[in-house]
């Protein structure tokens, strides 16, 4: 009878409940997206760190980390080979050789790591194959001699990037739905070279209108950009004896991932290519790269403490420790979800309390009767706890399918930050995001709102026991 009684009292003021279910649910769709969103960057982030930065476990020579010579390669490799070989724990392995080495062309010079890979190996251990971007040649895959893969970041900084105003760009701009005027305003540099984004981004500010930037500004600076593909670049470093030695690679693909500090570090080199001029053996390498079948982090801690226990003259470290931002998220994350949850449901409680103690005021007469022919404190009590669960369980269950709805939604889609974009690659998160959330966060949620529920119905529920039977049926 309770249980029907707070039903039926929820909508004797209908316009009133209606508002404060309207609020939980607005409150809750704004939390269960912003931790579906916060998750979905989270998510890439992880996966991003371990398949294209550092892989699940990485082994080195303890030495290397204090001091990066080519001479401190991986101790014992023959027995990590032949153990890593036979452990069906791993899904993949690959070694690399490592090389500090200052980069130069005719119009530009930067530091970079130059790795040294096996292609086919590295693709089953990084993805990096797959960031190649659009006109920037390939992954290895050209014949020419001494090939090398670098970043945007750094084919920007050596200056191996121009811009183009091309017939392709001003018909792509036709095409959507560019007028004639900002054509023919193009048109006036026509094949004319660029050689830094600055300089074009200055003559486009000179020659269209803010409002034609505005719009087109960033389709023309894509489709402006031209890769100098195959261009040579100078490397110099020293060599296992300690020598500088000096050689030419030529570039062969460009390629761009969601973390500019990964691109502007790191360029890639076949082993063999490198290998006689440095001075390395066939055994010889920096570090050792694994990527295993099961991805859970109890699995990967236990892997890598097995590593550690059966070969302690190496240095072996998760990707936890090796990409440590993206290991505090996943360990903090559903902490934080809930702090989220926890922040808007308690400005919510104050707005459920004030609507529940209008509901008592306005029903003193209609309590006080209640306990005049009977009702005890314990049901009074309950009926005024059962009107707030029914009022928040009601707004929060619209609120979570409305939530779970959009984020279903923008999980397929994306939701593109390009505006913020260089501040996200920054940090190493990506500007393009796919929020996803799990079911068990609507399991934590619903616990969440009943005990809100609960606390905000204390207040107007001792309003009520304090009532005096007599006192409340003299009430006008």
């Amino acid at each position: 009878m309770i249980w029907n009684i707070s039903w039926k009292n929820v909508w004797r003021n209908r316009s009133r409940s209606i508002v404060v279910i309207c609020a939980v649910t607005l409150g809750t769709i704004s939390g269960v997206f912003v931790a579906g969103l916060m998750k979905g960057w989270v998510d890439q982030r992880i996966h991003s760190a371990i398949h294209t930065e550092v892989s699940h476990i990485k082994i080195q020579n303890p030495e290397y980390l204090n001091n990066e010579e080519l001479k401190h390669t991986v101790p014992n490799y023959n027995k990590i080979e032949a153990y890593l070989n036979n452990s069906p724990e791993i899904k993949a392995w690959t070694k690399h050789t490592k090389i500090i080495a200052m980069a130069s062309t005719s119009r530009g010079n930067t530091a970079l790591a130059i790795k040294g890979i096996n292609p086919e190996e590295e693709k089953a251990i990084s993805d990096v194959y797959t960031k190649i971007v659009d006109n920037g040649g390939d992954y290895f895959e050209s014949g020419f001699k001494n090939p090398i893969v670098i970043s945007e970041k750094t084919a920007d900084q050596l200056r191996l990037i121009n811009y183009i105003i091309s017939q392709e760009l001003l018909d792509s701009l036709s095409r959507l739905g560019a007028d004639e005027n900002l054509v023919n305003s193009l048109n006036q540099v026509k094949d004319q070279r660029f050689i830094t984004e600055k300089k074009f981004k200055a003559e486009l500010e000179l020659i269209l209108k803010p409002s034609e930037i505005k719009e087109f500004g960033a389709n023309i600076m894509k489709l402006a950009k031209n890769y100098k593909i195959r261009s040579k670049v100078r490397f110099t470093f020293t060599d296992m004896d300690g020598e500088m030695v000096q050689k030419s690679f030529r570039v062969c693909g460009i390629y761009k991932t969601t973390n500019t500090m990964f691109d502007q570090m790191n360029a890639f080199i076949r082993t063999d290519d490198i290998a006689e001029l440095a001075g390395f053996q066939n055994s010889d390498c920096h570090e050792i790269m694994i990527i295993l079948n099961n991805e859970k982090d109890e699995n990967v801690k236990l892997f890598r403490d097995n590593l550690k226990s059966k070969f302690g003259e190496t240095n072996v470290m998760s990707w936890k420790e090796l990409a440590p931002d993206a290991g505090m998220m996943a360990d903090f994350m559903s902490m934080y979800y809930y702090m989220i949850m926890g922040v808007i449901f308690f400005a919510l409680a104050f707005g459920i309390i004030n609507t529940m103690l209008m509901a008592v005021l306005e029903r003193i007469k209609e309590l006080g009767m209640l306990m005049a022919v009977g009702m005890n404190k314990k049901r009074v009590f309950n009926m005024i706890m059962l009107e707030t669960i029914f009022l928040t369980i009601v707004g929060s269950i619209a609120g979570m399918i409305l939530g779970g709805s959009l984020i279903g939604i923008f999980g397929k889609v994306g939701m593109n930050f390009a505006s913020v974009q260089e501040g996200f690659e920054a940090f190493g998160w990506s500007a393009m995001v796919y929020p996803n959330i799990e079911i068990s966060f609507f399991f934590g949620v619903t616990l969440m709102v009943i005990v809100v529920a609960i606390f905000s119905s204390i207040i107007p529920a001792r309003k009520a026991l304090k009532l005096n039977p007599v006192e409340a049926l003299r009430t006008e």
